[in-house]
């Protein structure tokens, strides 16, 4: 009775890779033979160890061989690799520790290391991203100037811009949704990496003024309000209460650049439009063509913004643009703002997978000393120092190897969690781990833990023999105390690192805002353009929803604001002064922010000196002006700020508005860092076109936000509404990556200790 048999297919590949003739039947007799003993025990361990075998002798073949005819297993690095994986199935549950201990640290490394080249990656809404550039990032611009630039430029192959907005889209059954949209100039929208899979682009006619409105719309809205038809191509579509005809159908993951899109009209303008030139809303790109850089590019801007100072001196003075027309690559603002915290978190896995890879080599010091007499033997058979050295070598890269698939498996599943933790960080993504530099960065961290893993137990070896000779015995007691000892020091850095982290996050939240948040409800509008146009029937349409609002049950006040804190900084004005004038290029420069009545009662912001705007400062260019006190002492060190006048609008360099209050520092930008100049006007001066209708309620609750929904759905049914969120969350947000990051550490910190907690005992 023969008894079972190895696996066919992989007797198959025996018979190909093993020598021909007695040498190579031979060599698969015994191995079917041992095959078959073992088969009695466990048929399961028979296949593993059979594939074990078979893997180690293709691996000789392919790498190790010395010829045809060689003798397929008398190789000493095979013989290594077969005592390795031998020990493995001996001792399970040590190898099964090590490969679990190092695995959580190489994967920790990993998953950290495929977010930040992710991120410092993520340009993937361009076709063309390392050729990508933001052009003048700290400033939006104006048709006018956006075609005046792109009209001039050579650097580029194609210049282009783009606003985001929110639309009121009506569906096939008669319902109202705000989606989320971009209007591009066609020329960019073609740079896109994902382009329309049914219908076609935006053509370069549907940018003349007076042609057919047409649109785009994304995958995921044709597929939830129009079921997916086909025949919605060609149809016309009801948006924001314009007629739009729909050409193509957007592929899915068509992201526009720094959030998702779901609709993308052409951007056109009538050069006799006021705003051609006044509206300076558009994020300007361009791509570089072959063989330009951005050294190219940024002489092209510096040229044409002097260009502009000798076309419109009024309008831009000599000096206006000096150190912010610059360009950078696509996203390089956003990425230079999270860099920090991610090579934080990336510097605590780090020692995270240092201290893993001691509390591994200390388990393998451990396992060496129990084989000295193993050891010692093999070396008075004949066995030198190099032999025995290349066979701990190998040991360890069994172990190590087995170790980076459990780590890129845990990477795998670990990067995009940790990407999805960084809420409103839209350039956060995580990079595949099998993307070349992840799996570099993931080959030469092991290659640093296997010298860690190999050299404990050499270090031992070399020790032992050392001492053998002077007749001393060797315990490795002090290698081991020496271990647990930089173990304990390692992870005490990260519990400490942690501690301060946790510290300052904690002190954020002492950090003043300026306003209280509970209770305050915030709504996002994009009015579409002829909503707000002229100026006059923006005021009706604002004061109607604010009327509305502010009459519902449980409302307190309301008003309305073209930036809401806490969620970036408004746009820039420099501030001239009658007592003292200055030109535009030197004058300090201060976030303006538009606001109604309403707004500073919403906030519950009072003023330390004078008034706050009210009705009465409405008017068609500013009458008045309030500064927080970070200006007011600036400008004003005696505390006489009521009454200066100022001129606000470089324009109109020489127009000049008193200052008619002082409120307290308001938190508009980041929450760390110092509190900024800053300037109020009235919105109904110059209404934007997107504003955030702020709602003080006395009692704050979810029933609320229906009835405010109605409202303004009733005053103004043309409006969309962006997103309704409470303040204290926008406030959450501002924190998120603080405690993200904060969260994270903790997490490796505690891993630290625990696995220093495992050296110790």
């Amino acid at each position: 009775m023969r008894g079972p048999r190895p696996p066919r297919w992989l007797e198959r590949v025996l018979e190909r890779v093993l020598p021909g003739g007695l040498s190579g039947q031979s060599t698969l007799g015994d191995l079917s033979e041992e095959f078959r003993r073992r088969a009695r025990t466990s048929p399961l361990r028979a296949r593993l160890w059979y594939a074990l075998q078979t893997g180690s002798i293709v691996a000789y073949r392919l790498f190790g061989g010395r010829g045809a005819d060689a003798p397929a297993l008398d190789s000493d690095i095979v013989m290594d690799l077969r005592w390795s994986l031998r020990l493995i199935l001996k001792h399970p549950g040590f190898a099964v520790g090590v490969i679990a201990v190092l695995g959580l640290g190489l994967g920790a490394n990993a998953a950290v290391f495929s977010v930040v080249d992710g991120t410092f990656r993520n340009t993937s809404w361009w076709s063309a991203p390392d050729r990508t550039v933001s052009i003048w990032p700290e400033r939006e611009l104006s048709y006018g100037m956006l075609t005046l630039y792109r009209d001039e430029q050579s650097a580029y192959r194609s210049v282009g811009g783009y606003t985001e907005l929110a639309f009121a889209l009506r569906g096939p059954d008669g319902g109202s949704e705000s989606v989320n949209g971009v209007v591009i100039t066609p020329e960019l929208f073609r740079e896109l990496a994902v382009q329309p899979t049914l219908g076609r682009s935006l053509a370069d006619d549907d940018a003349i003024v007076g042609t057919e409105p047409v649109a785009v719309i994304g995958e995921s809205l044709w597929r939830r309000s129009f079921g997916a038809d086909p025949a919605v191509l060609g149809r016309t579509i009801e948006v924001s209460g314009a007629s739009v005809r729909v050409v193509g159908i957007q592929g899915t993951g068509g992201d526009a650049p720094g959030g998702r899109a779901e609709l993308w009209l052409p951007l056109a303008m009538d050069p006799r439009n006021d705003d051609y030139w006044k509206a300076q809303n558009l994020t300007a790109v361009g791509v570089l063509r072959d063989g330009a850089g951005l050294d190219d590019a940024a002489a092209e801007l510096s040229a044409f913004t002097d260009r502009l100072s000798r076309l419109f001196p009024m309008f831009y003075p000599p000096g206006f643009a000096e150190g912010s027309a610059t360009v950078a690559r696509a996203g390089e603002t956003q990425r230079r703002l999270i860099s920090t915290p991610l090579l934080l978190l990336l510097g605590g896995t780090a020692l995270l997978l240092l201290v893993t890879a001691l509390n591994v080599g200390n388990l393998l010091l451990g396992r060496a000393i129990e084989r000295r007499r193993e050891l010692a033997v093999r070396a008075a058979i004949g066995a030198g120092r190099g032999r025995i050295i290349r066979q701990l070598l190998v040991e360890s890269g069994v172990l190590t190897f087995l170790a980076v698939g459990l780590g890129l498996w845990t990477g795998a599943l670990a990067g995009p969690w940790i990407a999805r933790l960084f809420v409103g960080e839209t350039l956060v993504t995580a990079s595949p781990v099998h993307s070349p530099a992840v799996l570099s960065f993931a080959g030469a961290v092991a290659g640093m833990a296997w010298l860690v893993l190999s050299g404990v137990p050499i270090v031992h070896f070399l020790r032992q023999r050392r001492l053998a000779l002077q007749s001393v015995p060797d315990t490795g007691a002090g290698l081991q105390r020496g271990l647990v000892a930089v173990q304990a020091a390692l992870a005490t850095l990260l519990l400490v690192s942690a501690a301060l982290l946790i510290g300052t996050v904690d002190n954020l939240r002492e950090v003043p805002l300026g306003f209280e948040p509970a209770g305050l409800l915030t709504v996002e509008l994009s009015p579409p353009e002829d909503q707000v146009a002229p100026v006059a029937r923006a005021r009706h349409l604002y004061d109607r929803i604010v009327e509305r609002v502010g009459a519902l049950p449980g409302v307190e006040a309301a008003g309305l604001t073209g930036w809401l804190p806490l969620r970036g900084q408004a746009p820039t004005t420099p501030i001239n002064l009658r007592d003292a004038p200055v030109d535009p290029a030197q004058a300090i420069q201060a976030p303006m922010h538009m606001v109604d009545p309403g707004f500073f009662e919403a906030f519950d912001v009072e003023a330390s000196l004078g008034r706050l705007l009210g009705t009465e400062d409405r008017a068609p260019v500013p009458t008045a002006v309030v500064v927080n006190q970070t200006l007011a002492e600036t400008l004003w060190p005696d505390g006489s700020a009521v009454g200066r006048l100022v001129a606000i609008d470089p324009h109109a360099w020489n127009r000049w508005v008193p200052v008619v209050g002082v409120i307290p520092d308001i938190r508009s930008g980041a929450i760390t860092g110092a509190v900024g100049p800053a300037v109020y006007v009235s919105l109904a001066e110059s209404p934007a076109r997107d504003v955030t209708l702020v709602v003080r309620t006395a009692e704050g609750g979810p029933g609320l936000i229906p009835s405010v929904r109605r409202a303004v759905g009733e005053a103004a049914p043309l409006v969309p509404i962006r997103a309704v969120s409470w303040m204290e969350d926008v406030v959450r947000s501002a924190y998120s990556t603080s405690w993200v990051i904060m969260g994270l550490l903790v997490v490796l910190a505690a891993l630290a200790t625990g696995l220093g907690a495992i050296g110790i005992y």
